[in-house]
């Protein structure tokens, strides 16, 4: 009898064990958590963020877009596709991560933060845990999460960005555009952001032209704020992008063969090439960082 017993415990362990693996692994998985912010508005910060998430799953990425900008959110137009649910819908009972995401071309997922991003600092802590719960999901799915913040120097933004693994700021040549950029790398490292700084230059007309952009921003935030800026590359100019904003359909897809396309596909292959050299703490660890700043 006691032989019997103490096979029945290992039987139990063993089929526990075999069941709770799986949910071990998916913890342990971290989604690598990528802010994607400017200074100001209108330097294609939204087109570069779709179609760069279309270039990464063309890599074989599986990734996740979160529209942050809670002014003006358009990842969903220029998707093509209009948004199933915001956040907030988690706090429902039976509502899980895939009844709030959206599923677009090549396999990406979008899902829209909205005004629900406001409400996070409203919750109290069962609600708050529930949200945290379900949002874990997602580090089980997708490899990189962009995040498309808003434009412009307020609380929110910061928040979003300092809670990053990962942030790329995207200019222009134009001098306030600049400017502005360098506001953004200044404020972020007033408020402690810890997290590597990546910088896309674009609608270049010519190469050297970004370049000098380049060896501005990353001389001056050296100079001046002891910030290490890396360049991923630029993005030309292309009268494509108006055409494929027009026509609801992202560049990628309505001109795969144009310079501008070609230019996305390249910053992606550098951004899944460099070393990754922060931990990766996953959607957990980005929505748990701006809840500590917010609340």
């Amino acid at each position: 009898m006691r032989d019997q017993a103490e096979k029945l415990r290992q039987l139990v362990r063993s089929t526990y064990e075999t069941f709770q693996s799986p949910v071990i692994k998916a913890e342990t998985l971290r989604s690598r958590v990528i802010a994607i912010t400017n200074g100001k508005g209108g330097v294609g910060k939204t087109n570069f963020t779709v179609n760069l998430a279309l270039a990464l799953a063309g890599y074989g990425k599986k990734v996740l877009v979160i529209d942050a900008d809670l002014g003006t959110a358009n990842v969903d137009v220029i998707l093509g596709c209009s948004a199933r649910a915001n956040i907030l819908k988690l706090l429902e009972e039976g509502v899980n991560a895939e009844d709030v995401i959206t599923d677009g071309p090549r396999g990406i997922k979008f899902m829209s933060g909205g005004s629900g991003i406001y409400q996070l600092a409203n919750l109290d802590e069962f609600h708050l845990q529930r949200l945290i719960t379900k949002i874990t999901a997602f580090d089980s799915w997708a490899d990189i999460i962009l995040i498309d913040t808003g434009a412009g120097l307020n609380r929110t933004v910061l928040n979003f960005v300092t809670a990053a693994d990962e942030v790329i700021i995207v200019t222009t040549p134009e001098p306030t555009s600049i400017t502005d950029a360098y506001a953004m790398m200044k404020a972020y490292e007033a408020n402690q952001g810890k997290a590597p700084l990546r910088l896309v230059v674009n609608r270049v007309s010519e190469t050297e032209e970004g370049q000098l952009v380049v060896d501005k921003l990353v001389k001056v935030a050296f100079r001046f704020l002891a910030l290490k800026i890396d360049s991923l590359g630029f993005v030309f100019e292309d009268r494509n992008l108006v055409k494929s904003v027009k026509s609801q359909k992202p560049l990628l897809l309505a001109f795969p063969n144009t310079v501008s396309a070609k230019c996305i596909e390249h910053i992606a292959e550098r951004l899944l090439s460099g070393k990754n050299i922060v931990q990766n703490n996953g959607i957990r660890g980005f929505f748990r960082k701006f809840l500590e700043m917010v609340r």
